[in-house]
């Protein structure tokens, strides 16, 4: 602490303390004109009180003879106790307490386990370090999260605090955290550039700056500090200074010749549509995956180029010039659903004809009900899962079975008791931002043609050969 800032100008206490000082927090020790004056008031109301207790014979008009001398001294030092006790006990109030005592009274209290204050943050500035206190006490009283623990380390530093938990990826079979990491996480502090989007108006934080964050030293002395107190007892946690390069934008012509063979399948338009366009994107909770049940992605190849043209996750402009790391993603698998096959049957809704009943998920993205008749279904039906780990909304795509073919140009009540959903989620090979529904998107697809064979099971394609 230091006393270099201006003192608080807060709301003053409850007037039940008559000789408190104005100033609060006051001085150590009381010194000043306010503190002069409270001190002078209160030994004259003792004077006075003394002096209209005795006897008449006994009061002088003059503070000359020597009994009012003595207890002129008496009533001084009981005017300095009374003003001294009094001031202490304004210390029971943080925004009153003395800078001298802030430690004593409020730190020990957020950092139990620290024997001396200089085990405790170093936070400069008075005020500052009040603040501080006041907001670890908030983050205390409202438990051990993960939005706890960012909080905590945000207020150590101005720079990016990013925090990831690596169970949220565990699930990812390219991912090189497994089971033995489920209790730990990373704590990313970055000095990132932040802008603000000219379209919009928001402020926007990117991965454009380079460089250590203010006083990185004392910042991972006080991160480490502060999770003791705020993170729960369980976790392990790594603290990085995260590096970013920044790249001047330049721009460039490449060509290249290349030969490539296309399946031919007169199944598939093959004159070329360039993308998917869609307003419905969602991006899931891992982050990874990005979702349209309205609409199929079995045209788009891996290694093509997503674009998310409007919510969090989009492109911005910076000096005039898109910032290439917002808004592009490269696609790396097109599936069905996120996990495949469960064991256990789900529950689950049709919109718009409102079908219900319990499921059976199997590999493929098949839904088997021996108690539906799938050909009920409209064209674009759209299937919502309740529960488990497919949790989710997907868009109907096939009747399976010798009678089978594309939902909505299958006879009504044709009893067809297995369906397979549409390719309509994406695995991204880097993370979006934010979670975020009805999001506007492109998405490239391949113009000539499925590139590689695609093998179909159990759907009836007799009509659309010609003979």
């Amino acid at each position: 602490m230091s006393g270099d800032e201006k003192k608080p100008d807060l709301e003053r206490a409850p007037r039940f303390l008559p000789f408190s000082l104005e100033q609060n927090p006051a001085p150590v020790p009381l010194v000043g004109q306010d503190g002069q004056n409270q001190f002078q008031d209160l030994t004259d109301s003792i004077m006075a009180t003394f002096l209209a207790v005795l006897p008449s014979n006994y009061v002088a008009q003059i503070n000359g003879p020597y009994y009012t001398t003595q207890f002129r001294a008496m009533a001084e030092q009981l005017a300095r106790i009374q003003i001294t006790s009094e001031e202490a006990s304004l210390d029971s109030y943080i925004d009153f307490t003395r800078p001298e005592f802030l430690w004593q009274t409020v730190g020990t209290l957020v950092f139990p386990e620290a024997d001396t204050q200089s085990e405790a943050p170093v936070i400069e500035g008075d005020v500052s370090y009040r603040t501080f206190l006041k907001r670890m006490i908030e983050l205390l009283l409202t438990g051990a999260t993960l939005k706890v623990q960012e909080a905590g380390v945000a207020l150590l530093t101005t720079a990016v605090v990013t925090i990831l938990e690596k169970v949220a990826f565990s699930r990812d079979p390219n991912t090189a955290w497994g089971f033995p990491e489920q209790f730990e996480f990373e704590i990313n502090v970055s000095d990132c550039a932040v802008w603000t989007d000219p379209g919009t108006g928001v402020l926007i934080t990117g991965n454009l700056g380079s460089g250590f964050a203010p006083l990185p030293i004392t910042t991972a002395q006080n991160v480490n500090l502060v999770l003791r107190a705020l993170k729960p007892a369980h976790t392990l946690y790594e603290y990085r200074n995260l590096f970013l390069d920044t790249v001047n934008s330049f721009e460039d012509s490449v060509s290249w010749d290349f030969n490539s063979y296309y399946y031919d399948d007169l199944r598939k338009f093959c004159t070329g549509s360039k993308e998917i366009n869609g307003t419905k994107g969602v991006t899931l909770t891992d982050r990874f995956l990005f979702s349209d049940a309205t609409l199929a992605f079995g045209s788009v190849c891996p290694g093509a180029i997503l674009e998310i043209l409007s919510g969090p996750n989009a492109r911005v402009t910076l000096g005039g010039k898109d910032a290439a790391t917002l808004g592009r993603y490269r696609v790396r698998d097109i599936l069905r659903m996120p996990v495949g096959a469960e064991s256990t049957p789900r529950a689950y809704t049709t919109s718009p004809t409102g079908l219900t009943g319990t499921a059976t998920i199997l590999d493929g993205g098949q839904l088997e009900d021996l108690s539906q008749d799938w050909s009920l279904a409209d064209e674009g039906e759209i299937l919502t899962l309740s529960a488990g780990p497919n949790a989710g909304s997907y868009r109907l795509e096939t009747l399976l079975g010798a009678d089978g073919g594309p939902v909505g140009f299958v006879a009504s009540g044709s009893l067809i008791t297995s369906v397979r959903v549409a390719p309509s989620l994406l695995r991204l090979e880097t993370i979006q931002p934010e979670t975020a529904t009805n999001q506007t998107y492109r998405v490239a697809v391949d113009r000539l043609g499925v590139r590689t064979p695609q093998v179909v099971s159990m759907e009836d394609v007799s009509d659309q050969f010609y003979l």
